[in-house]
């Protein structure tokens, strides 16, 4: 029999104060970990996190909804965006934010990311040059970016894509997985995203990413879950081995 496993953030979660303004209470239950941060009214990341995270901004994405109160977000580029009560968010890292009005804000988080959140840790930085380089190709995928793709791809790179669906099969050299990918942007007008949730990697240039791709094809949307093994030698990807959760229905949904 399989256990239920349960834990409570009152009585189980670790509290971590912030410099001012708040705290956060993270706690674990089996896979799932959860973040829960009490932001007060005058609270700003880089007043209140920044002395303790050592950073100009703050590196951690975030995959919360907000239970009360506003917040105001700047990323680095200087972009804002405003959250609030009810509101989902999937936050990249590279951000200030502090909260709007006189009500704390409420939000909980699951990113795997926040298990380092409001923590000072004097170790290297978690991504190794493989890692950084999956992250940026990511980012190059869901921007339609061909030119850094292709910046990022081996002239001979091989990605395999499993199944029985009308794009599986071996994609061999650049042209060919790019246009692999033209055709997943094709087959659902160009709605196709795949939403990185967690980066693993070895040191030696083996990099698992884990994602979540979403997609529009003849007025249904489909998200599912998914992996790639990336091969990466010196600056460039080489080989991509896909990985589905729901093969049998990735397969139906695109054919």
């Amino acid at each position: 029999m399989t256990d239920v496993l349960i834990s409570n953030l009152e009585r189980d979660g670790e509290r971590r104060p912030f410099a001012g303004h708040g705290h956060a209470d993270l706690a674990s239950a089996g896979g799932l970990t959860l973040m829960r941060g009490v932001f007060e009214p005058g609270w700003r990341w880089s007043t209140d996190i920044a002395p303790i995270a050592g950073t100009d901004s703050c590196q951690t994405r975030h995959l919360g909804y907000v239970l009360s109160g506003a917040m105001r977000i700047r990323m680095d580029d200087g972009v804002e965006h405003d959250v609030g009560a009810g509101d989902l968010f999937d936050l990249p890292a590279g951000h200030d934010a502090w909260v709007l009005g006189q009500e704390p804000c409420v939000m909980v988080d699951y990113s795997p990311e926040t298990t380092g959140y409001a923590r000072a840790e004097h170790i290297a930085p978690a991504d190794d040059d493989a890692m950084v380089l999956v992250r940026k190709g990511y980012a190059a995928f869901n921007s339609q970016d061909i030119d850094t793709l292709r910046s990022i791809f081996a002239a001979d790179v091989v990605q395999h894509v499993p199944g029985h669906g009308p794009l599986a099969g071996t994609h061999k050299g650049a042209d060919a997985v790019l246009s692999y990918y033209g055709k997943l942007a094709e087959l659902t007008d160009g709605t196709f995203r795949a939403h990185l949730l967690d980066v693993h990697g070895d040191g030696l240039g083996h990099v698992l990413a884990m994602h979540q791709t979403r997609a529009t094809r003849n007025g249904v949307t489909r998200a599912s879950k998914g992996s790639i093994l990336f091969t990466v030698v010196g600056d460039k990807v080489t080989d991509l081995l896909e990985l589905h959760a729901d093969l049998p229905g990735d397969d139906a949904f695109l054919a």
